[in-house]
């Protein structure tokens, strides 16, 4: 049978370590209890030595029965109650008096007689665990759980080779070069003939069904016909059906997607365009299925559609999908996916048709598998300036090498170059290692060559099955033929015969049991998040950092080693990035659903994760909840089972959408650590009342929750390491937060609305802080901007707004200087928007420049770029207002040998005539055309522009060489010459306002018409936007 104890493993290295910090306090102790804890120690010890036995073990094949698996499972609870106990002693206990002389003594003396009680009551506790741990320690022996060495010795353990256990140093760094979505392989006829089906001129609605079996590829392949032909229709939408139909959140899906899009509105703004939509957005989630389908009828009645509606399940589903739809004569097309033939056959009744997909051929698989193995390995030296390119069939930038800091940029390109040169006879040499080397006609060589042959075929032609297994050998020595051999010989599935869920279950085994027992606590926890969901890379790191999953090795903090586990996780195919940042880094990744399918129920297995009301339904727990994530796909399910289940002990809880399904006593949980509440519209006073009684809370986030404030007792927290209020309309935070020393990541302001938090004298008082966005420079901010000197530690700030603040203003020079000390420090990050109070342009007067800066935002009215920019040598990604756009001022900027993203944007409501006048100012200065000069930019990857108004651009020849995505957002454009001269150009993106004028329309399709001439035949991609 499988046995899975990642999870218990990790339970009992936590509560170890808690349990010896405990036995150091001398005072906190009642007599006796220490050798009971001590004990229990010592007995946790050896199972923890045990179990990972046990994981070894189960790691290299061997299976075990029913009572090892009860053992197991025994252990990880008392462990839990154990580590459940200590916390609350930490808590009730606080921290005891420390230091000798007559007044510590007395304070001692106080302390002991105040906590004698609780000592009491839990000293009582720790006995009753002591007892328990003791009978799981005896039960082993008492029924016979065997030692896996034992097993081994007499030939009781799978005909499996156990893989070699490899350290560190066996493992190839984390490869920082991800990837998102590919395009389908060896679907390019298909997808061309029905594109051209779907788009063709007609006036009936078409249904495309595409059917296949898990892992085969349909999503990919329907999302590659909405990227090439999607912009043909009027309104787009994407939305994933679940194994039980929720239709009123489906349609309320689909709805988002085509109601227009208001644009941000910025400076003078009060929240209400961004307010407007934020209701429009609660009302919405009171429609009911009658009134979505009217509104729906509404929007999209007289429009051409496309829509993607992807893994319906039943034929009831579709049906009731299918009659929720507005009906049309205007060409309007749905593409479908799902695993059933029934199915398919039902949506092939309404002017559809099928395909089929079928697994892969030999020759495909094997093409497949080269390319990802040769993409993994080939990520590009870490000290090298030449980042990763951008995908090119993906939707934003792809991330790029960290690179160390380069003195001279004639150095620089000349580095790339050989970079270049290395990397092109490195994938040479590579594919014929891989491949095999045929001037070898050794025995040995054949024997490898007939193993990786098993190893695709094995696979049976499922996409799916080939990217991870590709992605798991990346991951070690390619030339090493006994880890090629364990993977062959772990693959015995029929695959290759006939695809089922059993073999692509066995592949995903081997793939995460070769994980370390840390990633894979990491790797479970993603069952946390529902179907389809873009989990946010920022929120998961620091979630894991919050539940104990990572610590600090190898001198690398913890930040940092939990950036190392996600870029893991992306290079083995386990994870995809679908999102990306201006800088190229990964912001959001996504989950196969076969594989978070998988993960579901491994960590429903080992009650890690308790997932009530999602896709897929899993077995209520027959003991205590540890994790609960509530999903809004199926809310009758989670009501039901959240009535039957034991609550008292949940240290995370994750809620989607509302707290509906919640039961009010559950929120009074005093050891919970991590609280995600994002999204959530129906907080309520008595509820966030209740955050200030979770003493052990490490990770808060109320984003996006309808709240004007914070209790007034947060200050209780005093474990908080993540807040997270943006997107709230909380403005001020309570006097009490001064006390939470601990706070890491304060978070906070709204960029559509410009709300931002006023920046006070309790902010300065969190030493701890390493990053502080969306808050206010103002009149009301406190007295002396000094404070901010304290935040020493600070590697991202974000000012969101400065308000009512003067140039002769002695605040001016206290913000001037306070950024200028902590730039001296550990700022790697910074962001101004300066709201049009000219505070930007004074910018130019830091006596020392932030010379070792990675991210340098200026927003709102520059009308010059500072002249110490030229001496950025590390700045990657450079925002700046458009007010300060000019030939010159580029041929500064293309000598930044580090810049992989470039943005330039304005957009200062009120302030569209000052703009324009600039604008026409800096063209003028320029000859009449902003021209883009030749060379330089050597690492320059994406260019932005968003503006009402877009000057002339000219590119001229060799202009930015490397430059492989272009942005351009506007109302009104001059227009965009020479686009030809972007010798890497991969993509262009178009957002063009519903205002825009006739001339403006013609400009844009003389900018498509250039692009289809380009030798590299770019993607373009064209969208409206409504202001």
């Amino acid at each position: 049978m499988e046995l899975a104890v990642g999870a218990s493993e990790s339970a009992m290295s936590s509560l170890l370590g808690k349990l010896g910090s405990l036995l150091a306090q001398e005072y906190t102790l009642i007599s006796g209890v220490r050798s009971e804890i001590q004990y229990m120690n010592d007995e946790l010890a050896s199972m923890h030595a045990f179990l990972r036995k046990i994981g070894r073990a189960a790691a290299a094949g061997a299976t075990h029965d029913e009572q090892t698996k009860d053992w197991v499972e025994q252990v990880r609870d008392v462990a839990y109650d154990i580590e459940d106990c200590v916390d609350d002693f930490a808590h009730r206990l606080g921290r005891q008096p420390r230091g000798e002389g007559l007044l510590v003594s007395l304070r001692r003396a106080w302390y002991v007689m105040t906590t004698l009680w609780a000592r009491r009551d839990i000293a009582a506790k720790i006995v009753d665990l002591k007892n328990r741990a003791q009978d799981v320690g005896e039960r082993r022996t008492r029924y016979g759980v065997q030692d896996p060495s034992r097993q081994h010795n007499s030939g009781r353990r799978s005909s499996r080779t156990p893989p070699r256990p490899y350290t560190a140093d066996h493992l190839q760094s984390p490869n920082p070069r991800l990837v998102g979505m590919t395009k389908p392989v060896g679907q390019d006829e298909a997808i061309a003939n029905h594109g051209e089906w779907l788009t063709e001129a007609r006036a009936d609605q078409r249904v495309l069904a595409i059917v296949g079996f898990g892992g085969l590829g349909k999503t990919t392949m329907a999302l590659e016909l909405q990227r090439r032909f999607g912009e043909k229709f009027e309104s787009r939408a994407t939305v994933q059906a679940s194994q039980k139909l929720n239709l009123e959140s489906l349609l309320r899906d689909i709805l988002k997607q085509v109601m227009p899009q208001q644009e941000p509105e910025r400076k003078g703004d009060t929240g209400g365009g961004a307010a407007a939509a934020e209701s429009r957005t609660d009302g919405m989630q009171r429609w009911t299925v009658k009134q979505l389908k009217e509104k729906l009828k509404t929007q999209l009645e007289k429009k051409r559609y496309f829509l993607l509606v992807d893994d319906v399940w039943t034929v009831s589903s579709w049906t009731n999908i299918w009659e929720s739809l507005p009906k049309n004569q205007n060409g309007s097309s749905i593409v479908v996916t799902t695993r059933f033939k029934s199915v398919a056959n039902t949506c092939s009744h309404q002017q559809g048709r099928i395909h089929m997909l079928k697994p892969l051929s030999y020759e495909e698989s094997k093409k497949l598998f080269f390319e990802i193995i040769q993409d993994q390995d080939l990520g590009e030296p870490k000290n090298t300036t030449d980042k990763s390119k951008i995908n090119k069939d993906e939707s934003q930038a792809t991330l790029g090498d960290d690179s160390t800091k380069v003195k001279e940029s004639n150095d620089t390109q000349e580095d790339s170059r050989n970079t270049k040169k290395q990397s092109t006879n490195r994938r040479e040499e590579l594919a014929i290692n891989i491949k095999g080397d045929e001037s070898k006609s050794t025995e040995d060589s054949d024997e490898f060559m007939k193993i990786k042959e098993d190893i695709i075929r094995n696979c049976g032609g499922l996409p799916l099955a080939i990217v991870v297994v590709a992605g798991l050998l990346a991951r070690r020595d390619l030339n090493n033929v006994s880890h090629w051999k364990t993977v062959k010989e772990s693959l015995n599935s029929e695959l290759d015969k006939n695809l089922n869920p059993e073999g692509v279950t066995q592949i995903l085994n081997l793939c995460y049991n070769d994980l370390p027992a840390d990633q894979k606590n990491c790797l479970l926890y993603l069952s946390i998040f529902p179907k389809g969901c873009n989990i946010n890379r920022r929120r998961l790191t620091r979630r894991w950092i919050a539940e104990g999953f990572i610590v600090e090795k190898d001198g690398k903090t913890v930040e940092e080693v939990a950036e190392d586990t996600f870029n893991e996780l992306i290079s083995r195919n386990i994870v995809r990035p679908v999102d990306h940042s201006s800088n190229g880094n990964v912001k959001a990744c996504q989950v196969h659903d076969m594989i978070l399918e998988y993960i579901l129920f491994k960590s429903s297995e080992e009650n890690f994760i308790t997932v009530v009301g999602g896709h897929w339904l899993t077995p209520t727990p027959s003991n205590k909840v540890r994790r609960l994530s509530l999903h809004s796909s199926n809310p009758e399910d989670a009501r039901d089972k959240i009535e039957t289940m034991n609550l008292s002990h949940v240290r995370s809880l994750t809620v989607f959408e509302n707290l509906h399904q919640l039961p009010s006593y559950s929120l009074k949980s005093g050891i919970l650590q991590v609280l995600d509440l994002e999204g959530c519209k129906s907080l309520n006073t008595s509820q966030l009342d209740k955050l200030c009684k979770m003493f052990h809370l490490k990770y808060l986030s109320l984003r996006r929750a309808y709240i004007k404030k914070l209790p007034a007792e947060i200050g209780k927290l005093q474990y908080l390491e993540t807040l997270d209020i943006r997107e709230t309309d909380v403005m001020e935070l309570p006097l009490s937060v001064g006390r939470l020393q601990k706070m890491v990541h304060l978070l906070g302001g709204n960029k559509s609305t410009r709300r931002a938090l006023r920046f006070t004298e309790v902010i300065a008082k969190m030493t701890a802080l390493q990053t502080l966005s969306g808050i206010e420079i103002s009149k009301t901010s406190t007295p002396d901007l000094g404070s901010m000197h304290n935040l020493t530690k600070l590697k991202k700030l974000s000012i969101l707004n400065i308000r009512n603040l003067h140039a002769s203003s002695q605040k001016y020079d206290d913000l001037l200087s306070a950024i200028e000390y902590l730039c001296g420090f550990s700022l790697k990050s910074l962001a101004i928007d300066d709201g049009f109070t000219d505070f930007l342009d004074s910018i130019e007067d830091l006596s020392t420049p932030p010379k070792y800066i990675h991210s340098l935002e200026l927003s709102g009215k520059l009308t010059r770029v500072p002249g110490w920019i030229k001496e950025l040598e590390t700045l990657e990604k450079l925002t700046l207002s458009l007010t300060s756009l000019g030939t010159d001022m580029l041929l500064v900027l293309s000598q930044l040998p580090l810049l992989f993203s470039l943005t330039f944007s304005v957009n200062a409501k009120g302030q569209e005539h000052n703009v324009v006048e600039i604008l026409h100012k800096n063209t003028m200065d320029s000859g009449g055309k902003i021209f883009v000069p030749a060379g330089g930019f050597g690492s320059l990857k994406l260019l932005r522009f968003s503006s009402p108004v877009m000057p002339l651009l000219s590119f001229l020849e060799r202009a930015m060489p490397e430059l492989q995505r272009l942005e351009l957002q506007f109302r009104l454009l001059e227009g965009a010459y020479s686009l030809e001269n972007l010798k890497s150009l991969q993509q262009v993106h178009l957002r063009v306002s519903q205002k825009a004028s006739e001339a403006t329309k013609v400009k844009v399709f003389d900018i498509r018409t250039s692009v289809s001439k380009h030798p590299n035949n770019p993607t373009v991609v064209a969208d409206e936007y409504y202001e």
